[in-house]
Protein backbone atom coordinates (compact mmCIF):
# COMPACT_ATOMS: atom_id res chain seq x y z
CA UNK A 1 0.00 0.00 0.00
CA UNK A 2 3.25 2.12 0.59
CA UNK A 3 3.72 2.34 -3.33
CA UNK A 4 0.90 3.52 -4.63
CA UNK A 5 1.02 6.53 -2.12
CA UNK A 6 4.17 7.17 -2.76
CA UNK A 7 3.39 7.13 -6.61
CA UNK A 8 0.85 9.32 -6.47
CA UNK A 9 2.47 12.27 -3.87
CA UNK A 10 5.22 11.77 -6.27
CA UNK A 11 2.82 13.04 -9.18
CA UNK A 12 0.76 15.59 -7.22
CA UNK A 13 4.42 17.15 -6.33
CA UNK A 14 5.31 16.96 -9.73
CA UNK A 15 2.44 18.28 -10.98
CA UNK A 16 2.74 21.48 -8.64
CA UNK A 17 6.25 21.85 -9.85
CA UNK A 18 5.33 22.01 -13.42
CA UNK A 19 2.27 24.54 -12.64
CA UNK A 20 4.63 26.24 -10.92
CA UNK A 21 7.29 26.61 -13.94
CA UNK A 22 4.62 27.38 -16.19
CA UNK A 23 4.73 24.06 -17.80
CA UNK A 24 1.64 23.40 -16.95
CA UNK A 25 -1.76 24.83 -17.68
CA UNK A 26 -3.10 26.99 -20.95
CA UNK A 27 -0.56 28.88 -20.58
CA UNK A 28 -2.44 32.68 -20.46
CA UNK A 29 -2.00 32.79 -17.09
CA UNK A 30 2.06 32.63 -17.81
CA UNK A 31 3.54 36.51 -17.86
CA UNK A 32 6.17 37.20 -20.41
CA UNK A 33 9.36 37.44 -19.79
CA UNK A 34 10.00 41.28 -19.60
CA UNK A 35 12.35 42.82 -22.36
CA UNK A 36 16.12 42.98 -21.83
CA UNK A 37 16.75 47.09 -21.82
CA UNK A 38 18.46 47.47 -25.54
CA UNK A 39 21.86 49.73 -24.82
CA UNK A 40 23.11 51.03 -28.02
CA UNK A 41 26.76 50.63 -28.37
CA UNK A 42 29.29 53.37 -26.91
CA UNK A 43 30.69 55.82 -29.10
CA UNK A 44 34.47 55.43 -29.86
CA UNK A 45 36.74 58.60 -30.19
CA UNK A 46 38.52 58.35 -33.58
CA UNK A 47 41.43 61.04 -34.38
CA UNK A 48 40.81 63.32 -36.82
CA UNK A 49 44.01 64.94 -38.46
CA UNK A 50 44.90 68.28 -37.98
CA UNK A 51 44.86 70.12 -41.13
CA UNK A 52 47.95 71.68 -42.25
CA UNK A 53 48.49 75.36 -42.45
CA UNK A 54 50.42 77.32 -45.04
CA UNK A 55 53.64 78.41 -44.31
CA UNK A 56 53.42 81.95 -44.24
CA UNK A 57 57.07 83.51 -43.03
CA UNK A 58 60.36 81.25 -42.47
CA UNK A 59 62.51 83.21 -40.08
CA UNK A 60 66.08 83.31 -41.60
CA UNK A 61 69.12 82.32 -39.28
CA UNK A 62 71.74 85.07 -39.12
CA UNK A 63 75.04 83.87 -38.97
CA UNK A 64 76.15 84.56 -35.77
CA UNK A 65 72.91 82.09 -34.50
CA UNK A 66 70.85 85.23 -33.68
CA UNK A 67 67.43 85.12 -35.21
CA UNK A 68 65.84 87.57 -38.02
CA UNK A 69 61.90 87.93 -37.83
CA UNK A 70 60.40 90.06 -40.27
CA UNK A 71 57.21 92.40 -38.97
CA UNK A 72 55.31 94.07 -41.15
CA UNK A 73 58.27 94.37 -43.89
CA UNK A 74 59.32 97.67 -42.38
CA UNK A 75 61.31 95.67 -39.18
CA UNK A 76 63.13 92.95 -37.89
CA UNK A 77 63.78 91.42 -34.57
CA UNK A 78 66.68 89.71 -33.98
CA UNK A 79 67.60 87.86 -30.65
CA UNK A 80 70.90 88.66 -28.91
CA UNK A 81 73.34 85.47 -28.86
CA UNK A 82 76.93 84.81 -27.16
CA UNK A 83 79.33 87.25 -28.89
CA UNK A 84 76.74 89.65 -30.88
CA UNK A 85 77.78 93.22 -30.46
CA UNK A 86 76.16 96.58 -31.61
CA UNK A 87 79.10 97.00 -34.33
CA UNK A 88 78.34 93.32 -35.76
CA UNK A 89 74.62 93.90 -35.77
CA UNK A 90 74.96 97.09 -37.69
CA UNK A 91 77.41 95.32 -40.19
CA UNK A 92 75.38 92.10 -40.43
CA UNK A 93 72.12 94.16 -40.91
CA UNK A 94 73.54 97.05 -43.28
CA UNK A 95 72.67 99.79 -41.14
CA UNK A 96 74.52 101.80 -38.24
CA UNK A 97 74.80 101.27 -34.48
CA UNK A 98 73.04 104.71 -33.76
CA UNK A 99 70.17 102.90 -35.70
CA UNK A 100 69.80 99.87 -33.78
CA UNK A 101 70.13 102.17 -30.27
CA UNK A 102 67.47 104.19 -31.19
CA UNK A 103 64.98 101.39 -32.71
CA UNK A 104 65.56 100.17 -29.00
CA UNK A 105 65.95 102.82 -27.00
CA UNK A 106 69.90 101.96 -25.64
CA UNK A 107 72.15 104.53 -24.09
CA UNK A 108 75.23 102.69 -23.34
CA UNK A 109 76.21 100.68 -26.45
CA UNK A 110 78.09 98.35 -24.43
CA UNK A 111 75.07 96.81 -22.81
CA UNK A 112 73.25 94.32 -24.23
CA UNK A 113 72.58 91.12 -22.78
CA UNK A 114 72.26 87.43 -24.85
CA UNK A 115 68.46 86.74 -25.13
CA UNK A 116 67.29 89.92 -25.40
CA UNK A 117 65.03 91.30 -28.87
CA UNK A 118 66.46 93.75 -30.49
CA UNK A 119 63.98 95.49 -33.28
CA UNK A 120 66.41 96.47 -36.36
CA UNK A 121 65.45 99.03 -38.76
CA UNK A 122 64.94 99.17 -42.25
CA UNK A 123 68.26 100.17 -43.76
CA UNK A 124 68.47 103.79 -44.99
Amino acid sequence: MRTPAIVIISLLVMALLMAACGQLGGGSEVESPETAEVIPPTPTNTATPTPTLPATFTPVAASFGGSLYVIGGTRSVHIVQPGDTLGILAKQYGITVDAIARANRISNYNLIEVGQVLYIPPCE
